[in-house]
Parts: structure tokens; sequence; C-alpha cells
């Protein structure tokens, strides 16, 4: 008897362990999701904005960054996606280095503001790359 009973309490010690030790082994399965932020002023070709402006601010939020990826946030790329945009004055979606730009127009008649969001395509890796700015285009002419 006396036997017994030391297995059973020996069974409830090692059930007891288990059950403090695997909370521990889920949390150290969970992973952590890490952010980047980055603003960059882009200059654009004269004359493109309205109120005499000649530069856009872009920014750019990065999830999971791997540094084989890198150049997709850096100044260089996110200079020519922007200026892409801007300088040929779109007002639609467009594809550059990778990203696909979507605009959302202010709604007016003229639809002189255009907001872009362009998401990195395509990445093997688990980095998302999302870059924003503004273009405020002079409103067309009458004519």
């Amino acid at each position: 008897m006396l036997i017994a009973r030391k297995a059973a309490t020996a069974a409830a010690v090692i059930a007891s362990l288990g059950a403090v030790a695997l909370p521990a082994t889920a949390g150290a399965a969970t992973t952590t999701t890490t952010t980047q932020n980055h603003t960059y002023h882009i200059s654009v070709n004269p004359g493109m904005l309205a109120g005499g402006q000649n530069t856009v601010t872009a920014r750019v939020k990065v999830t999971n960054p791997e540094n084989s990826v890198r150049r997709f946030w850096s100044r260089s790329t996110v200079q020519q996606v922007v200026r892409q945009g801007v300088n040929n004055g779109y007002q639609k979606p467009y594809m550059s280095q990778g990203f696909r730009c979507t605009p959302t127009l202010d709604g007016s008649m003229n639809a002189s503001t255009a907001r872009f969001t362009c998401k990195l395509q395509g990445a093997d890796v688990p980095t998302t790359v999302t870059l924003t700015f503004t273009a405020p285009y002079l409103p067309p002419t009458a004519g």
C-alpha cells in the first residue's frame, strides 16, 4: 500500500511539473513582430505639385525586416517609386521597383490630391513594406 501511495504521489508531482513546463514552452513558441518606420523627404520636378511645392514626404513601414531585402526600403528605392508617380502625374495605379501603388483621390470634381499606398509585391520573405505619400497636384485648367 505504501508503494502504491509513493507511486501516485510521484505521478502527481511529474504531472504538475509538466503543467508548469507546458506554458513556458508555449510562450517561447510565439513570434514577435518587429516594425521599423522611416520618413523620407523626396524632391520632385518643379511645377508638378500645387502651392509651388517640390517635396513629397514619404512614410515607410517595414514589418519583420530582413537584411536580404533592405534595398526595398532604402531612400534610393523609395525616391524612385515616389518620383515615378509624381513626376508622371499619375492618379491611377502603377508599378515601380516591385511596389504596387494605388491612389485614393480626394473625391472632389477635379480630384487634385492623390494619397498613394504602395505595397511591396512578391517578396519571398516574411518582410512587408508599405510606402505612403500624398501628391497635391495642380487642379486641371479649364480650356
